[in-house]
Order: C-alpha cells, then sequence, then structure tokens
C-alpha cells in the first residue's frame, strides 16, 4: 500500500489493521498478491456484510 491519505477517518482507522492483517498472512507464508487479491475477493463477494456467496 502506498503512504498516501486522503484523511477520511474509515481509512486512518482501517489503514494500520489491513497492512497488519497482510503482514501476518506474508509472514505465515502466503504471497503478498495472494493475500491482497483474496481480501478483495472477500469483499467484492458481501462475505463481510454477512452475505453468502452460494
Amino acid at each position: 500500500m502506498d503512504n498516501q491519505r486522503d484523511g477520511h477517518p474509515a481509512e486512518d482507522f482501517l489503514r494500520p489493521k489491513v497492512e497488519a492483517l497482510i503482514s501476518d498472512a506474508v509472514a505465515a507464508g502466503y504471497s503478498r498478491d495472494v493475500v491482497v487479491a483474496v481480501l478483495i475477493d472477500l469483499l467484492d463477494d458481501n462475505t463481510c456484510e454477512g452475505g453468502t456467496t452460494s
């Protein structure tokens, strides 16, 4: 992720958590590209909003 911020409070709140999640996943052996792709997929599928994909 880049260091450019738009000053949005939600971004300020979420950025360190997302960066930590990605770092933890990379430390567990997953590539950064795969982790980011899975996070995007999870958000795109609305699974983080309680929706289902099946």
